[in-house]
């Protein structure tokens, strides 16, 4: 039994530093130049090793995408729970600081890769989807407190992410940071201003 305990234990490290190096490695050198070899390399494991665990790199690098996802939805609850997010305004700094964070770089590449690999896109789909999904019930969870209208929260929130995409990818390029100032203080105000409804 003790042995079995330990057999799992040493496979579920792997995995975790695979996944980690997988991350690390879309993070700093691009999807495209995440190979096996990099993965392995990063992770300290062979590829008999990587495949000991995943049948292929798509399969590796659909992990890793849940696993970004898996961070970004327990950091939200995290900050919640310890007060930190208490109003609409904490929740719009959030989702732009966690946009901003270099582990969802990883999100950006894969994004863009999947507009042109269809296996690739058919297999993050509903890895998207479920983030998305688990951030909206959060973000409602918010605006039922604040009492403000679940489809209203549902619509500004997810243009608040996609507007914070497109703001993070261009930074890199061409930072506009006195504009980004002023678009995050527009926004700040305007969270605050979202109309209540009644308790009933």
């Amino acid at each position: 039994m003790s042995d079995r305990r330990t057999q799992a234990e040493r496979r579920t490290k792997s995995i975790g530093q695979l996944i980690d190096a997988t991350i690390d490695a879309i993070a700093d050198v691009g999807y495209h130049r995440t190979s096996l070899n990099e993965i392995c390399s990063r992770a300290g494991i062979s590829r008999g090793g990587l495949f000991r665990h995943f049948d292929s790199r798509l399969d590796l690098v659909v992990a890793a995408a849940e696993e970004v996802g898996r961070r970004h939805a327990a950091r939200f609850s995290a900050l919640r729970e310890a007060g930190a997010i208490v109003d609409a305004a904490d929740a719009v700094r959030f989702a732009r600081d966690e946009i901003r964070d270099r582990i969802n770089t990883v999100w950006f590449e894969l994004l863009v890769a999947a507009r042109t690999e269809p296996e690739l896109r058919e297999r993050l789909a509903p890895v998207a989807e479920a983030l998305l999904s688990e951030l909206e019930v959060l973000g409602l969870q918010i605006a039922d407190q604040y009492r403000v209208d679940p489809a209203l929260a549902r619509l500004v929130g997810t243009s608040l992410i996609h507007m914070f995409d497109g703001e993070a990818i261009f930074r890199a390029t061409y930072p506009r940071p006195d504009l980004e100032q002023d678009r995050m203080d527009t926004l700040i105000s305007i969270a605050g201003k979202l109309p209540r409804q009644p308790r009933t």
